[in-house]
């Protein structure tokens, strides 16, 4: 019994090693994707909001990137300055990725967020996102 539980503990482990250690896909920091029409669009594991820059206020993707680095275990990854800007938030106990792409393409803001590993976020990508949207409108008045 006790070899069982040490054999299932360092699997534990091992996993919780793998997923805080693993080299992100960089691929995904390059990653525009659609969709491209404006409106909220679920994702499988997380979630697409494209949104006219005319109903932001001037300067929304700066001011969106600083309110996202405020976000706890939140950095900025892939190549500083240019599009899209990449952000990895990871989850509080086991450190899970998850990956947030920030662009303006078309006269619209693009924020496309979601899960690294997995098939769902139970909605953690969308409610992150909404907060950030939200704090961008409340800095503007």
């Amino acid at each position: 019994m006790l070899y069982v539980l040490s054999v299932l503990l360092i699997m534990i482990v091992g996993f919780m090693g793998y997923v805080r250690l693993a080299p992100l896909p960089e691929l995904r920091f390059a990653e525009m994707p659609g969709p491209f029409e404006p409106g909220v669009h679920p994702v499988q594991g997380g979630v697409k909001h494209v949104i006219p820059l005319e109903d932001l206020p001037e300067g929304a993707a700066a001011a969106l990137r600083e309110i996202i680095l405020q976000t706890p275990r939140t950095a900025q990854a892939g190549q500083a300055g240019q599009a899209p800007m990449a952000f990895v938030t990871r989850s509080a106990l086991m450190g899970f990725p998850d990956i947030a792409l920030v662009w303006e393409q078309a006269g619209a803001l693009h924020i496309h967020s979601h899960l690294v590993y997995g098939r769902s976020d139970m909605g953690v990508n969308s409610a992150r996102v909404a907060a950030w949207l939200e704090a961008l409108r409340q800095g503007a008045d």
